[in-house]
């Protein structure tokens, strides 16, 4: 299995906002992370791979084959993405000198602020896909995991109480 039956390397890498030189196809292609999606699809549901795979070759396609094609090939983006993030401070460059040849890496707010927003859709794809395998396949789905509702997102100060600004 490779990750282009659910996802292409463009997609991965617009989800976390880098490019093709800073993250190349050849590092996507690793087999890491086709064992780590393919043991992410087997934990929302065993019998996902075989159901995709299925409603992805079905013509025409139901709505319900249809929507967990789509949950899928969505969620797999942000799977990947969440893999490919734990080395992401290493591989983008946050700027490129040519004085002495120096790169200068990512450290801060920025790869958080990415990493966060990556693994909040990876949760609501993660959601969705769990209800489409549940629809397309006719019976609940036997996820090893749970999703816990968000009740609450923590948000920036707009305005500094010390400056006004």
């Amino acid at each position: 299995m490779a990750l282009t039956p659910y996802c292409t390397p463009d997609e991965v890498r617009a989800a976390l906002g880098v490019n093709d030189i800073e993250l190349p196809d050849r590092m996507l292609n690793l087999p890491v992370y086709e064992l780590g999606l393919t043991r992410e699809l087997r934990q929302v549901g065993l019998s996902l791979p075989a159901a995709f795979s299925t409603a992805s070759q079905a013509e025409p396609r139901t709505d319900e084959q249809q929507a967990l094609v789509e949950a899928t090939r969505e969620w797999a983006v942000y799977c990947v993405a969440r893999q490919v993030g734990t080395s992401l401070a290493m591989l983008a460059p946050k700027d490129v000198t040519d004085d002495k040849a120096s790169i200068g890496r990512f450290a801060g707010d920025s790869i958080k602020d990415t990493l966060a927003r990556v693994e909040g859709l990876y949760q609501t794809t993660r959601g969705a896909l769990v209800v489409a395998l549940a629809a397309a396949t006719g019976t609940p789905s036997t996820s090893s995991g749970f999703l816990l509702p968000i009740a609450a997102i923590a948000v920036g100060r707009i305005a500094d109480p010390v400056t006004g600004a």
